[in-house]
């Protein structure tokens, strides 16, 4: 065993539930170290989530000698703002790491703040990840954060994605290609108020966002519904259960999906792939879709592959008429003997051109589609 996962408690662990689990916290950032390299960046807003993993993070750089640097967005949306992202990157440094401000000053033309905000955040993460070289971001979310997500997506009738919950490692979607890094989620087991009970027993201060109590906002409407059923006495580790067993399905058929695409000898052309016919269409219809929509994403500059519904009746028209081309989310489906063709579609009369994808982005998007994190950053 590390001599720093001894040390801190994995013979003789603390009384607190994160005393206790911070071996397993050293030990998984052990582990994304060896995968991902360092540096490795965090997420810092302050609050009270990302300042426990900040102070925890910050034990286990110093004990391994990582590299560990704090960034904290402010969004500009609030007259403390600066001050609050100023105050973060503070407590940071006296952990003894790095860390900067970003500011945000573009705002969006249309649609909402919140969804803005959290493009605008990943984004900001993202070049600043790719300046310094970080393949991995460390996000503060939690226990909580897991069930109230899954109870959001249930309430939206959301598929075996969506109730596979939030996953440990993930692509981040707004990266740009040709510099891809990932999300990590070291607290997703762990609560809330435990790491509020630590950051107390540690002396360490944070910030209370005062947006996590209005109500207008669908996420903190989702928060009080939890909130109220666990004043209802229910069981909220089921839903977590119900998010892991998800999870496991989901990937299991994400896993039989990349076999599928193997079997048909995917292969890059032009703008686009083919692929063997015959043996894509022995498939299971569902395997079918979710590589359909997986070679849509790889191909386009969309953050999500067409929907379901859709996918399903570009399925039954490419089985029913092989022959005949046609197109969805801005790809066209052609069939020339064996080889079914997957290419972007000429631009209509007053769209805007796609920029014509490189092999290397079709490999990106398409690992970080099928969620393949060890292959996608190192593409």
């Amino acid at each position: 065993m590390p001599d720093h996962l001894v040390a801190n408690g994995a013979e003789h662990p603390a009384p607190s539930p994160i005393g206790q689990a911070l071996p397993q916290f050293f030990a998984k950032l052990d582990q994304w170290q060896k995968d991902f390299g360092s540096p490795m960046l965090i997420a810092l807003s302050g609050g009270g989530d990302s300042m426990a993993l900040c102070r925890m993070a910050s034990q286990w750089a110093k004990l391994t000698g990582a590299t560990l640097h704090a960034v904290s967005i402010d969004h500009g949306l609030r007259p403390a703002s600066a001050a609050d992202s100023a105050k973060a990157i503070a407590w940071a440094r006296a952990l003894g790491l790095s860390g900067e401000v970003v500011r945000l000053d573009e705002r969006p033309a249309h649609g909402g703040l919140q969804a803005w905000a959290r493009q605008a955040r990943y984004q900001a993460l993202a070049s600043v990840a790719r300046r310094l070289g970080a393949k991995l971001i460390l996000i503060g979310h939690t226990w909580d954060d897991q069930v109230e997500t899954v109870c959001w997506r249930l309430a939206r009738q959301s598929g075996l994605d969506g109730l596979a919950g939030m996953a440990e490692v993930a692509i981040n979607p707004f990266a740009q290609i040709e510099a891809p890094n990932l999300l990590g989620r070291p607290l997703l087991r762990l609560k809330r108020a435990d790491l509020r009970a630590w950051l107390i027993q540690e002396g360490q201060d944070w910030l209370e966002d005062e947006s996590n109590q209005n109500l207008d906002f669908a996420r903190i409407r989702t928060r009080k519904l939890v909130q109220d059923m666990a004043a209802q006495k229910v069981d909220l580790e089921r839903i977590v259960r119900l998010a892991a067993i998800t999870d496991a399905l989901r990937s299991a058929q994400e896993r039989a999906t990349l076999d599928l695409l193997k079997r048909c000898r995917l292969t890059p052309v032009e703008a686009g792939w083919q692929l063997k016919a015959t043996a894509f269409r022995e498939a299971e219809p569902v395997l079918m879709e979710r590589a359909l929509g997986w070679l849509i994403y790889s191909l386009t500059q969309t953050d999500r592959p067409p929907e379901a519904e859709k996918l399903g009746r570009l399925l039954e028209g490419l089985i029913a008429n092989p022959s005949q081309r046609r197109t969805l989310g801005g790809v066209s489906f052609t069939r020339k003997g064996d080889e079914f063709r997957f290419m972007l579609a000429p631009v209509r009369r007053g769209q805007v051109a796609v920029r014509s994808p490189t092999r290397q982005s079709q490999y990106a998007r398409l690992f970080g589609i099928s969620r393949q994190p060890h292959e996608f950053v190192t593409q």
